[in-house]
């Protein structure tokens, strides 16, 4: 009895002492694997071997300033930079990065985002925020930010660029303004850059990114609404009175005091335009898992681990969105740490 109470007795410290002398082996790997994911990973759970999702993080810009204007909208480009927009401004110096935005479409026949001000500020965000993918929401019957798909920032400008070119070039006069090479814009937004004289040193372009960063860190003291001001102005027009209105692709800004009319080079985004239209090939709407609150931590690790792309959205009853998750961030977890398969 004496014998089989001291095999018992070890038996008992044998597991302890094991896991004690394994985390002071691995302390220094486990260590780096928390600096790694510890920001982004909110549950590691060690004894169950299960890791919760690494959930990405939404940037919120105040879009309505005062006066109800709204900057996804029809405003004058003049507006835009204007004290209008103070909170927007203050968002977007405040330090801190994102991983996604959300663009919610709202109700069908409702215009809540134009082409211009999803391209403009799907740029800004990813250069000022370091976002990487713009979630797609609408209300469908009763349901709010019915989820309707992903898309990366570069994929869904270069789509937007493909039916409205002048999109493009307006944001290339921009960029040139900000690093000291001054083309003058056209009608269409495109760059016309006159030839030097021979009197003159054409400037030294500076480069865009370079700007980007220095912005970020607040090392120019710009004012941030300054690019979308200066972007608005290539695509938007002025009628004087008298004068023939533009034509089919622009639309009239709401009337002023002046009785000048103010037009812009846009169109407004539908939801059709993410199924069949301009932006079917840049939109994922199957990118998604629909959440099951039976699910214990490990299958709902391992459903999103076996879906499509980089970031996957966590959907509620009647396809809420909820949450994204940064997938390849979960899938360097679960490469520290394995995962329970049962």
């Amino acid at each position: 009895m004496a014998d089989a109470s001291w095999v018992s007795l070890v038996e008992h410290l044998v597991w302890p002492v094991a896991v004690i002398v394994l985390v002071l082996v691995l302390r220094r790997q486990i260590g780096k694997f928390l600096v790694a994911v510890g920001g982004r990973i909110t549950h590691v759970s060690v004894m169950s071997v299960t890791v919760e999702l690494a959930a990405a993080t939404e940037t919120r810009p105040p879009w309505q300033g005062l006066s109800e204007r709204d900057a996804r909208g029809l405003v004058p480009a003049q507006d835009i930079s204007d004290s209008y927009f103070d909170t927007l401004r203050q968002a977007l110096l405040a330090p801190g990065h994102a991983d996604f935005f959300v663009v919610d479409l709202k109700s069908d026949g409702r215009h809540e985002w134009l082409s211009s001000r999803l391209y403009l500020f799907t740029y800004v965000l990813s250069r000022m925020k370091g976002v990487r993918v713009v979630v797609f929401t609408a209300t469908r019957g009763d349901v709010a930010r019915s989820f309707l798909g992903v898309a990366e920032p570069d994929c869904l400008m270069r789509a937007l660029a493909t039916t409205e070119p002048w999109l493009r070039g307006a944001r290339l006069y921009t960029e040139a303004m900000q690093v000291g090479y001054l083309p003058q814009p056209t009608a269409d937004g495109a760059a016309n850059v006159a030839a030097p004289s021979e009197d003159t040193q054409p400037p030294v372009p500076g480069d865009i990114e370079e700007w980007w960063q220095e912005t970020r860190a607040n090392l120019l003291n710009p004012d941030p609404l300054n690019v979308p001001r200066q972007f608005l102005e290539c695509i938007q027009s002025i009628q004087p009175v008298g004068a023939a209105s533009p034509g089919p692709g622009w639309l009239e800004l709401p009337s002023t005091a002046d009785p000048n009319k103010t037009w812009e080079h846009a169109s407004w985004i539908t939801a059709t335009d993410l199924i069949d239209g301009v932006l079917s090939h840049a939109v994922q709407p199957g990118q998604y898992v629909t959440d099951d609150r039976s699910w214990l931590p490990q299958q709902r690790v391992r459903a999103v681990a076996q879906s499509q792309g980089n970031f996957v959205a966590l959907l509620g009853p009647n396809r809420r969105f909820e949450r994204l998750i940064d997938r390849p961030a979960l899938l360097e977890a679960a490469g520290a740490v394995t995962i329970d398969s049962t």
